[in-house]
């Protein structure tokens, strides 16, 4: 995890409460961009919210999602028309693929596959593309679908892939296309759980037993308690397909139907976006080639000094620094080779992970030397993770070899910070290795 000022409790308050005052304001601004069809004010309006501290979360929950549902009641009742609807959506898609990279804080693809679809005849999707950006962003495999789905279609993809959770979503007109699209998934994947959301979902689904998501921001925690839930196959006889009636809606008929050219553009633009998403996800695995230590799978020097730097500007108070070095290493690597050299630098590796807290960032910077940056960390605390991180590394390696361990506190310089670990480390060594030591005050003339 990264260290930014953000994660010390009171910096997250402030933060919150920042976002708080200044997300109405900014929800007007963009639906007052988006009525104009200006795409260059929109975007400002998104660079003012996160220079102000709003979260990519808090933007589509408090800024996009109010502004594109009042675009659609102007619509709906006939003051905009259906081309301006599509051009406020193609210019939110745009703006999306700005917050996308900022969702992304979970490795991609570790967690479970999620399948999200619009069901048959439902074609307003932005409010789906932004729940597969949020769940995507915390490392769900997620099997997007888009608009339009056929109820075949929807079958196959559920009996190919067996998604452990489907994101259906109906808009006006769709109860019918819905059931039967819950249906189909039961029968194709029973394991499936399935989650709703849109304007045409009725009530009594979600007392059948399927949860009816709000906004992107729901859809997170949704999926989770989901997993952590039974599997739904029995609800489905509850609410079996209805016969097909055609539904009244209160929106105009002719916000149905929109021009070609007017449809064209729409899908123009949420081409361009898959695209750039796609951008997105390919600069995230090249930094993470970048920035990860192919022995260890840890961080490389590269990313410990990336994140080093970071939590120095950003002034996180009590934080600490571990220099951790494997003691008589080059000995074994002599004697054994550098195969056997590098499978024991893995067994480290992974006895530093198992030790460490879920805030804490854990690199490799040297041949046999390790570094962890712990969060919120004071001097008990970072004595107590190196003691475990000691006793993990002798119990995890078969060759029952040892680290010596040097602690030092944050500070605003990252070379004083390292200098005064390495020197700990030193100390340690000094005193017999094996052992963890604390660093004390150095010399500005020992910086230079």
């Amino acid at each position: 995890m990264a260290l930014h000022s953000t994660d010390t409790p009171a910096a997250a308050l402030r933060t919150g409460r920042e976002a708080d005052a200044v997300a109405p304001s900014h929800a007007v601004r963009y639906g007052d961009a988006l009525r104009a069809a200006d795409g260059a004010a929109a975007e400002r309006v998104i660079d003012d919210a996160l220079a102000a501290g709003m979260s990519p979360e808090a933007i589509h929950v408090r800024v996009i999602e109010p502004a594109m549902v009042a675009v659609g009641e102007l619509c709906a009742a006939g003051t905009l028309t259906i081309a301006d609807e599509h051009l406020a959506t193609a210019i939110s898609q745009r703006v999306l693929v700005k917050l996308f990279d900022g969702l992304c804080v979970a490795p991609a693809r570790s967690r479970e596959r999620v399948l999200l679809a619009a069901v048959e005849g439902q074609h307003h999707v932005l409010g789906l593309r932004m729940v597969a950006d949020v769940l995507e962003g915390a490392g769900f495999d997620v099997l997007y679908l888009g608009a339009d789905v056929p109820v075949a279609a929807l079958s196959r993809f559920a009996a190919d892939h067996q998604p452990a959770v489907a994101g259906l979503g109906a808009g006006f007109g769709g109860v019918d296309a819905l059931r039967e699209s819950i249906a189909a998934v039961h029968d194709a994947s029973p394991a499936t759980r399935i989650m709703l959301g849109g304007r045409a979902v009725p009530p009594s689904l979600a007392g059948a037993g399927y949860p009816i998501v709000a906004g992107s921001t729901d859809a997170l925690a949704t999926v989770e308690q989901l997993l952590r839930l039974p599997s739904q196959s029995a609800y489905a006889t509850l609410c079996p397909p209805a016969p097909r009636l055609r539904e009244v809606s209160a929106r105009r008929e002719v916000a149905l139907v929109a021009e070609p050219a007017v449809e064209r553009m729409a899908l123009v633009a949420q081409d361009a976006s898959d695209t750039a998403r796609e951008y997105v996800r390919r600069a995230r695995l090249f930094k993470d080639l970048a920035f990860r230590d192919p022995v260890t799978d840890l961080g490389n020097r590269r990313a410990f000094d990336d994140r080093l730097y970071a939590a120095a500007r950003s002034g996180v108070a009590d934080c600490a620094l571990l220099m951790i070095d494997v003691d008589r290493f080059k000995a074994v690597n002599d004697t054994h080779g550098h195969e056997e050299g590098d499978r024991l630098l893995r067994l480290v590796g992974s006895a530093i992970m198992r030790a460490i807290r879920g805030n804490d960032f854990a690199a490799r910077v040297g041949g046999d030397e390790f570094a962890v940056l712990l969060g919120q960390a004071g001097a008990e605390d970072a004595l107590r993770v190196a003691e475990r991180i000691a006793d993990a590394v002798t119990q995890d390696t078969d060759r029952a070899l040892t680290v010596s361990i040097g602690i030092a506190a944050l500070r605003d310089d990252p070379r004083g910070t390292v200098l005064a670990a390495d020197v700990a480390l030193y100390d340690a060594k000094a005193a017999g290795r094996n052992r963890v030591a604390a660093a004390g005050e150095v010399s500005p003339d020992a910086l230079r």
